[in-house]
């Protein structure tokens, strides 16, 4: 499959500015630039990695250039580079673990006053089925809290869904698998240690950039520079 132009950025919406690549929409080279929110196709139902790939693909006017990822996206955007010729850039990326899953379920279920009793075992595999049940059943006092009205409802609802596909997404991503990549693949970080060997084959071949980053890595003047050159190969400009 050729790749062209199109940039493909894979971020988390509605979680803070250090969580997005909107910094790029904002550059006449992003012209190409096609941000996508990874949890809207989980909106419907569970996919694997592979699966929302391919719908990724197909709901561009091409087969994606380059590839951008933020932290847990970085299996999906490495499945899609699988599928073309892309090259990947990986910000902060990390495979997700079970134990990542308990802990911000576990963490969600604080902020929600649900009682995570018997739903995040230590060692136990995530239960997203059943997760997905607490979440559901906490529906009710979640809408008494913003006022129990037809607007209450249609706000939790929202959060419940997205919550639910955010679940998904982390289960697809927990049990994906590491993947070749036909593309180069770089790597943007902050960390001193990269774990790249449960997302990808052949991990000692990437290049790693490490920068300085205090307040998250996207508001990093380091970070935006070589993301905005590696946009800028690829938007025929």
């Amino acid at each position: 499959m050729t790749s062209g132009r199109t940039v493909l950025a894979l971020e988390f919406r509605g979680v803070g500015d250090t969580a997005d690549f909107g910094f790029l929409s904002r550059e006449a080279s992003s012209a190409v630039l096609s941000r996508v929110d990874p949890l809207v196709q989980h909106l419907g139902g569970p996919l694997t990695l592979p699966e929302q790939a391919r719908l990724l693909i197909d709901a561009l006017p091409e087969p994606p250039g380059l590839v951008l990822s933020y932290c847990g996206t970085a299996g999906l955007g490495l499945h899609v580079a699988a599928l073309t010729d892309a090259e990947s850039v990986l910000v902060d990326p990390y495979p997700v673990t079970s134990d990542d899953m308990r802990r911000d379920f576990a963490n969600l279920c604080a902020s929600l006053g649900i009682a995570p009793t018997g739903l995040v075992a230590p060692g136990a595999d995530p239960d997203v089925a059943r997760w997905e049940k607490a979440l559901w059943q906490a529906r009710d006092g979640m809408a008494e809290v913003h006022g129990g009205d037809e607007d209450a409802y249609e706000l939790v609802d929202d959060l419940l869904d997205r919550y639910r596909a955010w679940l998904r997404f982390l289960q697809a991503s927990r049990v994906a698998g590491p993947v070749t990549a036909r593309g180069s693949v770089s790597v943007v970080t902050a960390k001193s240690e990269v774990p790249l060997q449960d997302l990808l084959v052949f991990a000692d071949s990437v290049e790693v950039h490490r920068v300085e980053a205090g307040t998250g890595i996207l508001n990093s003047a380091e970070a935006r520079a070589l993301l905005s050159a590696a946009v800028l190969r690829h938007s025929g400009k």
